[in-house]
């Protein structure tokens, strides 16, 4: 017995059905099949035809995905693909299958998204850059429905004012004692946030008894990426990694006057140890300083001017010096500014903050003098 897909209202009906099937089965009897199991291979066929979502394609993307080199993504690259997809494109187009994501679609989506211009360019070449891999790669589909002329293309760009001697010196003021010297590298031995926050015992070396010489030795850094969903509470791992390219390794030269600040944080902030981190956390000495905390937060002010809420760390010692426009990153530029009175420079800034003696100053006036002439000869090296 044969079961109908639907149940009839006449009796004629049926049999009209009844006499088609009839017909099916004996024109190919070895390949006929019930209605019922034709109805479920047809939805398994149009389910084969249509394409994945968005989403489902771009987390494969995100999995699969390697660098021009044929290794998997950094970290830090597939946290920010990641987080492009998150707030800005999976809210729009995860759910749409790939070949229905249209032109215009696309064009709809730039145009009223709701964020900075670089984050606009950002999250618009990681659409793009998935969707040329379904065109490209899969042939999923016939041509990229992502094409913007100029829409990849971050064409704000900051211009930056170095900060000040002065500045520099309310900046370093402002912060924890413990975090100082964290500041005073960023803006002479040109380091980044992370480099500083892995930076250890064993990467300094110091002349003995000789503030002249000093270095550090650069070859990783610290990372915190947030790839998926977190947990409520939960906090994501930290990584260490090597620099993006071999011109991140490297060692640099301390300044002459900044040795004796760093024997003192060495002697009074760091553990005991070469594997000890310079700037750690303050509650475990063990992990890393987090670029929250190091960050911080601008104190809040009522429109008298008076704080409501206090501030710590970076962006309280910015907001002290009147430079809320200054990133961590951009005190290197201010150290190269600075570059061909560099030792005159940190000799004055140090004066001010009460670090050296001064019989230390008038032995560092000799050194440094010699040291700011060559160094307006020299040609100054540039950033990594």
């Amino acid at each position: 017995m044969v079961a109908a897909p639907v149940t009839f209202t006449t009796h004629m009906d049926a049999e009209a059905w009844l006499a088609v099937e009839r017909e099916k089965y004996f024109e190919k009897p070895e390949t006929w099949s019930t209605p019922k199991t034709r109805l479920k291979e047809a939805q398994r066929a149009e389910a084969a035809a249509r394409l994945p979502s968005f989403r489902e394609y771009a987390e494969s993307w995100i999995r699969n995905r390697r660098s021009s080199k044929g290794e998997p993504l950094r970290p830090t690259t597939r946290d920010k693909y990641m987080s492009n997809l998150r707030v800005h494109i999976f809210p729009e187009f995860g759910d749409t299958p790939l070949n229905e994501i249209t032109r215009q679609a696309v064009r709809a989506w730039y145009d009223t998204l709701e964020t900075g211009p670089a984050a606009r360019a950002d999250s618009y070449s990681t659409l793009r850059a998935i969707l040329n891999t379904a065109v490209v790669d899969d042939e999923l589909l016939a041509r990229n429905p992502a094409y913007i002329r100029g829409a990849g293309v971050k064409s704000v760009y900051k211009k930056l004012r170095p900060a000040t001697l002065d500045e520099l010196a309310v900046m370093v003021e402002a912060m924890p004692e413990r975090r100082r010297l964290l500041l005073l590298l960023a803006t002479w031995c040109a380091l980044r946030s992370g480099e500083l926050r892995e930076l250890r015992r064993s990467d300094v070396i110091l002349g003995v008894d000789d503030d002249t010489f000093g270095s550090v030795s650069v070859g990783r850094g610290v990372v915190r990426p947030q790839t998926g969903e977190p947990e409520p509470g939960r906090r994501t791992e930290t990584i260490v990694g090597d620099p993006k390219t071999p011109a991140g390794v490297r060692v640099v030269s301390i300044p002459g006057a900044l040795i004796p600040v760093v024997r003192s944080h060495l002697d009074e902030h760091v553990a005991a140890g070469p594997d000890s981190l310079l700037f750690s956390s303050e509650r475990d000495h063990s992990k890393h300083l987090s670029e929250s905390t190091l960050n911080g937060r601008a104190a809040v002010l009522d429109p008298e001017g008076n704080i409501q809420k206090s501030g710590f760390g970076w962006r309280e010692a910015r907001r002290v010096a009147g430079r809320e426009d200054l990133d961590l990153h951009d005190l290197r530029h201010t150290g190269a500014s600075m570059a061909g009175e560099e030792g005159a420079s940190i000799a004055e800034l140090m004066h001010r903050l009460g670090h050296s003696t001064q019989d230390r100053d008038r032995e560092l006036a000799r050194k440094l003098s010699a040291r700011a002439e060559k160094a307006t000869r020299t040609p100054k090296p540039r950033m990594a």
